[in-house]
């Protein structure tokens, strides 16, 4: 194609669902399936006026002028995929769509919004399984006016006939954390129609607090940090007030829920002073009923002691040492407990790891960065989409 997707875009991502299971499994095969699945992606992407802007690993990134063409893209694809042969390593592809404003800036598009909106759909997602926003959902309807408003046909690169219907999953928390959205998964004829409940929010038990802004950068401490989750029950994220410890763990809490039988919980500290009230509040944000002939302490071991958990608790630092001991009471108690902390200062408990929030990385302002390396600075990237939020026509120009 020759004109870049600008404005108002459909985004349709996709992944390879088990790659690594697959690169461990078939190692000598793998290579020859991926180049298959390359060649189908960019030929239906092609075809359907697809911009493919970025390729990463086995993800393939595509930019549409409209809805109804990045659909159509989908359903090929899956189609596409399901009827090859494949040598042992079966590739079964996960994709997400979501439309919202973007714009190209030479390099990359810019849109962190609409961009990590339409990452979290296909993270939502199964191999096979293709699903969309409310708002490709109906850009597709008004792009189809001459068509039935819940199915049209599309023709296969074999000209057989597709019937395509949507079904409604409802409002869902993504991992975002920002709020809910509709998701639509596409139906269509041959296609799997059946998977597991929705890899989002509401498939775990939780109280994480809607947000009202986008988690901007921070990429390598976020998978530093869930892999350092994996190694030791308490995870303690000191830094300065404002350095973005509240949002860092709750984003971090929203990545591992899937991991957590039991869900994820969040206890707010900020406004508490007094010692004598934590237990209680702990309990109160997980939602337990006290017990009168137990005291708080035991009424949450009890609750805890078999369960797979993860807790946050924010704002430790006013109330530090009463923290520390009931934490490690509860992680000695609780083989299954794991706990984040939030704090200006470590808790020093045994098995504690504490990992400092580092600051957003900055341009050097000695240096004179054009727009497109600007853009690489986190920094910047949180200032231009707090910008665009206020002001959808801003842009960073020379």
């Amino acid at each position: 194609m020759t004109d870049i997707p600008a404005g108002n875009i459909t985004f349709l991502f996709t992944d390879i669902e088990g790659s690594t299971k697959l690169s461990q499994d078939f190692p000598e095969k793998l290579h020859v399936a991926l180049e298959r699945h390359n060649q189908i992606l960019k030929e239906v992407m092609d075809s359907y006026n697809g911009f493919i802007y970025d390729m990463i690993g086995d993800s393939f990134f595509c930019a549409f002028e409209n809805a109804v063409d990045a659909v159509k893209a989908a359903v090929q694809i899956q189609t596409e995929l399901k009827k090859e042969i494949w040598d042992e390593a079966v590739i079964k592809v996960r994709i997400g769509i979501h439309s919202g404003s973007a714009e190209w800036n030479g390099e990359r598009y810019m849109g962190y919004i609409t961009l990590a909106r339409t990452a979290r759909i296909m993270e939502a997602a199964y191999g096979e399984q293709i699903l969309i926003s409310n708002n490709t959902h109906s850009l597709y309807l008004e792009g189809s006016k001459t068509q039935s408003k819940k199915k049209s046909e599309i023709k296969s690169s074999s000209h057989r006939v597709f019937e395509v219907n949507f079904r409604d999953f409802g409002e869902r928390r993504l991992k975002d954390v920002i709020e809910p959205i509709r998701l639509f998964q596409i139906e269509s004829d041959g296609l799997r129609e059946e998977f597991p409940p929705l890899k989002t929010l509401d498939a775990r038990p939780n109280n994480l607090p809607i947000q009202l802004t986008s988690f901007i950068g921070r990429e390598k401490e976020m998978k530093f940090i869930k892999e350092e989750l994996k190694l030791h029950r308490l995870l303690s994220l000191t830094g300065a007030g404002g350095a973005g410890k509240t949002r860092f763990a709750l984003q971090t809490a929203a990545e591992v829920i899937d991991e957590f039988e039991n869900g994820v919980w969040f206890v707010d500290l900020s406004a508490l002073k007094d010692i004598a009230l934590l237990s209680s509040t702990m309990i109160t944000a997980l939602g337990i009923k006290e017990e009168s002939k137990k005291t708080s302490d035991e009424t949450l071991i009890d609750y805890l002691k078999d369960k797979e958990i993860l807790i946050l608790l924010d704002n430790c630092e006013q109330l530090i040492n009463a923290c520390a001991l009931l934490t490690e009471r509860l992680l000695s108690s609780c083989p299954r407990l794991k706990m984040i902390s939030t704090s200006r200062e470590a808790m020093n408990c045994g098995g504690e790891f504490t990992y400092r929030i580092p600051p957003l990385t900055q341009p050097d302002p000695n240096q004179n960065n054009t727009p497109e390396e600007l853009i690489q600075y986190e920094s910047v990237r949180l200032f231009i989409e707090r910008a665009l939020s206020v002001n959808p026509n801003f842009r960073v120009t020379n």
